[in-house]
């Protein structure tokens, strides 16, 4: 009779854990299907890499919204995340400056001879979805040197500003 008892109790057992296993695995796969928001669909990924030196280092994502997610990593004013927002101006020339970029004809490395240059890591985005990456060490044509000094100038005016 125990044995009867025994052996329907840990039927009973691995039905539960069955079930809370299943429903758990369901409910992690439902959301990884949600949908990108306006608001959570990144326009462009910006990276400063370290040097041997004092360079800033740090990433940036940049979403549609004009929505900024700051992680400041060494000689930055702060290192930690950051969350700020671009006037609707600053969104708009950032977007025209991609689009004037013509990133698609890049090449995918502008490397340097030299070991202690930092990079620049550049990740262009469409509909939310990864369309191009370059990364930038050294050379290439001035429109994109121009295009990282101005965004690096847009992104380093809040960081600065945030943490005076």
């Amino acid at each position: 009779m125990n044995y009867t008892l025994l052996n329907i109790q840990l039927t009973f057992n691995s039905v539960v854990l069955f079930c809370l296993t299943a429903g758990l695995l369901l409910s992690c796969s439902a959301s990884s299907t949600s949908v990108q928001t306006d608001d959570a669909t990144p326009l462009l990924f910006f990276k400063k890499s370290r040097c041997y030196g004092t360079c800033p280092a740090y990433e940036a994502t940049i979403y549609t919204s004009g929505r900024v997610q700051f992680v400041g990593k060494a000689y930055v004013p702060v290192t930690d995340t950051l969350y700020f927002n671009l006037t609707d101006a600053e969104l708009k020339e950032l977007s025209q400056n991609i689009r004037d970029l013509n990133y698609s004809e890049l090449e995918n490395l502008y490397k340097t001879a030299w070991s202690d240059m930092p990079s620049t890591h550049l990740y262009f985005y469409e509909s939310g979805k990864e369309a191009k990456q370059v990364k930038h060490q050294e050379g290439g044509p001035v429109k994109l040197t121009r295009f990282i000094d101005a965004t690096n100038e847009l992104l380093q005016k809040y960081y600065t500003d945030t943490h005076k």
